[in-house]
């Protein structure tokens, strides 16, 4: 029980004080929040011609590529240093991949939409524009994008290991595709590793 309790502190903790810095920046800056809205996107998406939608898919399964690339090397060279990412049994996502594919199949495509549009389109851009520098604006938003999937509940601190070039791939992404280029990544890449979790 006390277990749960940590947990739930955990995932309230992380999620508040993330709200409150996102909050303050949508209030002081609305086109942020703009950016998500269908009246604003939609009309971009029917426009888009086949070539600028080939153009975006290449770009973000590239991306995806490297991402699972660089997971994949990253979390082999962390086990086979006895490093343990995450608890088997407590860890959310293996839980509910076992127990809720499809409703996981459902968050892992939902969540990046929102991740992505705060890590990389607020946060990124918050810190590019204060600091001049799109890069020291990937490194940060990486640094808290790791940092914030440690409230998962079953996560050791070594599991923000392989999220840190995650998150670096995601920022340049985000630099060469936009907004939707990184929703695009983050959504395959997550798709992927669920259909592999549910494939045994």
């Amino acid at each position: 029980m006390i277990r749960l309790w940590l947990d739930l502190a955990r995932i309230l903790v992380a999620g508040l004080v993330l709200g409150l810095v996102v909050g303050k920046l949508v209030v002081l800056r609305p086109h942020y929040l703009e950016r998500i809205r269908p009246r604003s996107w939609v009309p971009r998406v029917r426009s888009m011609r086949r070539r600028e939608w080939v153009r975006l898919i290449t770009i973000a399964l590239w991306f995806t590529a490297a991402t699972l690339i660089v997971a994949t090397i990253v979390g082999v060279v962390l086990s086979r240093a006895g490093v343990v990412m995450y608890s088997e049994e407590e860890y959310l996502f293996t839980v509910l991949g076992k127990q809720y594919p499809l409703l996981l199949l459902v968050m892992v495509n939902v969540l990046p939409i929102f991740e992505e549009w705060i890590f990389r389109g607020i946060i990124l851009e918050e810190i590019a524009r204060r600091t001049r520098s799109k890069w020291l604006g990937v490194g940060v938003s990486t640094l808290v994008f790791a940092a914030f999937h440690l409230s998962n509940p079953g996560t050791y601190p070594a599991f923000a290991i392989p999220l840190l070039g995650a998150g670096l791939l995601l920022g340049a992404c985000y630099l060469v595709s936009g907004l939707a280029g990184a929703i695009i990544t983050h959504n395959a890449y997550n798709s992927i590793l669920v259909i592999l979790v549910i494939l045994g």
